[in-house]
């Protein structure tokens, strides 16, 4: 029995009634679309994690990949799954249909993935990979190249790798050693690629028959630095001019980790070129491999985002499934007699609520990002698409380290409301904690990204994404401060806001004055404007569904919960927000003087 568990009226609420999601069929691009024909893809997306992805999240963890004379073996059971993903269209679904794609809106694959991501975090990886790597291949290479891979990795007969890290240049990327000599062969852009990759998720497996990898690298004679940087698409095997798989190509695999977390996904080492030619095509310009792959880490970045909150999303509703069933103890009231569901008792209801809300707002958050990325895409050049350009630029790192922690934090909390039994296998929350926890350093620790969120994305374009994010909360506070019910509660928001402007600017001054004291305060600034989203968004939730809370009936129980848990979040959370952000004010220099002797 599957564990996989969603509400659907949450995922449509959000979609339909906050956001409207069907405005993306009025888009040229998506004009031969319409708000049915995207209800309709997401239903079956969720039946087709529940039927085919769920099952493989126990499966891979009992019988997990098998690593023997530089080769991974999988479960059967992964291979059929990852074939029948790609051939229903799930890899390809927001891409282009000119090399296989569905032509839907690129939000709809964010959706998508929450629904598979949930369902089995280790197994999406591969084909969310895959889908990444195809498209950066279909944005910046050549025809030639694209027309050679990018349909078979989007219709899943071969896999697709981001290759960057290198042992002594994790994050660093300016530091990495591999190289790629010029073949002069005739044929062009062919190079010799020479040198080895670690930490790379499904770097080798027996899911298809090829694997391609997306591996930065630098040319002979290049610049040192990042400017020096390209990137090369190689394949496992060789491809024949006809697109059959030829000779084997020399990408090696030395050994596999053993994690924490995601056992069914092979994380591998790759030596590429060490027993022979690994041959690597030129992908995009010379020298511009960082900015390329940029694509696809973004990408990467806010999948990563979207994986805490699916894993918290079935973290909470296993764990309310559970503390509706298990019964415990007497009513702290006395309003029911002999031993009651644990859901009566408060703390454990506290839980459950604090869990609600995080999802609930996570969701927002990362769907709101998604329908802006379209947005930014589609509309015509001009202020409006610049300014959803700028607010996604904002979102991305608070996306990415916010909704990681936050949901390993819901992980957590789930485990607690099953009490013992949430620390046992018998439970799936154990698992999704463990998997949880590689989100906050994937694609950059979330250190990393709050340096990104209070520097570069501070001073991009003369600061056009902070000021389109505070546009937005401003402008939202503006419309709601006098709301019947929530008025109150949308004043504190505007409060915190322009505290947090005023810090954030602050702190702009001081990365340039005192760096280190600067970057010792980043991460409690990012998780403030994180709390100030959530709040935004949980109040535009509560606000969209205040109406009907006045109807009188249990069907709209549904609604009247979408207020409390906003309420409930406001209040208990942004008394702790300003305390971060005056936080960020503080004189004591305390992390910067620490002798290292001393910790």
């Amino acid at each position: 029995m599957g564990h996989f568990k969603i509400n659907p009226a949450d995922i449509f609420f959000i979609l339909k009634e906050q956001l409207n999601y069907g405005q993306l069929c009025q888009l040229e691009r998506y004009k031969d679309l319409d708000e049915k024909t995207l209800d309709l893809m997401l239903a079956e997306a969720i039946t087709f994690a529940k039927g085919v992805v769920d099952p493989l999240n126990d499966i891979g963890e009992t019988s997990p990949p098998l690593f023997e004379n530089g080769k991974v073996t999988c479960p059967v059971e992964f291979k059929a799954a990852f074939r029948q993903y790609g051939e229903d269209g799930w890899t390809a679904a927001s891409r282009d249909p000119a090399y296989g794609g569905q032509g839907f809106p690129h939000m709809m694959r964010i959706v998508v993935n929450d629904f598979m991501y949930a369902a089995c975090q280790a197994f999406n990886m591969a084909p969310s990979l895959t889908h990444g790597a195809a498209h950066l291949i279909e944005s910046v290479a050549c025809d030639a190249l694209k027309k050679k891979f990018v349909p078979p990795m989007y219709d899943g007969t071969w896999a697709g790798t981001m290759c960057l890290t290198e042992a002594d240049a994790g994050s660093n990327l300016a530091e990495l050693t591999t190289t790629a000599i010029s073949m002069d062969d005739g044929e062009d852009n062919r190079f010799k690629i020479s040198g080895t990759k670690v930490f790379i998720s499904w770097g080798e497996h027996d899911l298809t028959d090829n694997i391609i990898h997306l591996v930065l690298a630098r040319i002979e004679g290049a610049p040192q630095g990042v400017g020096g940087i390209s990137l090369f698409v190689v394949p496992k095997f060789r491809v024949n001019p006809d697109g059959s798989i030829g000779e084997f190509n020399n990408v090696v695999c030395s050994s596999i980790e053993s994690k924490l977390g995601l056992h069914a996904s092979p994380t591998a080492t790759l030596n590429f070129g060490a027993s022979g030619d690994c041959i690597g095509y030129l992908c995009g310009e010379k020298n511009k491999g960082l900015s390329h792959m940029f694509q696809m880490m973004n990408a990467a970045r806010i999948n990563t985002g979207v994986s805490g909150m699916s894993l918290a999303g079935t973290a909470y509703r296993n764990a309310l499934a559970h503390t509706c069933q298990r019964v415990q103890g007497k009513d702290v009231a006395g309003r029911k007699k002999g031993s009651v569901p644990i859901i009566d008792h408060p703390d454990v209801r506290r839980n459950l609520l604090w869990m609600k809300a995080m999802v609930d707002g996570m969701r927002s958050m990362i769907y709101m990002g998604a329908l802006r990325e379209d947005l930014a895409h589609e509309l015509p050049d001009g202020a409006d698409r610049q300014h959803h350009m700028d607010l996604l630029d904002f979102l991305t790192p608070i996306i990415k380290a916010y909704c990681s922690d936050m949901g390993f934090r819901v992980c957590e909390t789930a485990i607690q409301c099953l009490g013992g039994y949430g620390y046992c296998e018998d439970y799936p929350l154990e698992q999704y904690l463990r998997d949880a926890k590689i989100m906050s350093l994937y694609e950059g620790t979330n250190g990393i990204q709050s340096m990104d969120l209070m520097g570069r994305k501070m001073m991009l374009r003369n600061g056009a994404p902070f000021k389109a994010f505070k546009h937005e909360v401003a402008r939202f506070c503006e419309a709601h401060r006098e709301h019947p019910e929530l008025g109150d509660r949308v004043r504190a928001l505007d409060g915190v806001g322009k505290r947090m402007w005023e810090s954030a600017e602050y702190m702009a001054q001081k990365r340039e004055s005192d760096p280190l004291q600067w970057a010792s305060y980043t991460y409690p600034a990012l998780t403030a404007f994180g709390e100030i989203t959530m709040a935004w968004l949980l109040l535009d939730m509560a606000i969209t569904a205040y109406p009907k809370t006045e109807k009188r009936g249990k069907k709209y129980d549904f609604y009247r919960g979408k207020v409390l848990q906003a309420t409930f979040f406001v209040d208990t959370t942004l008394p702790h927000t300003m305390a971060t952000i005056e936080t960020c004010y503080r004189p004591g220099r305390e992390i910067v003087i620490m002798q290292e002797n001393a910790f």
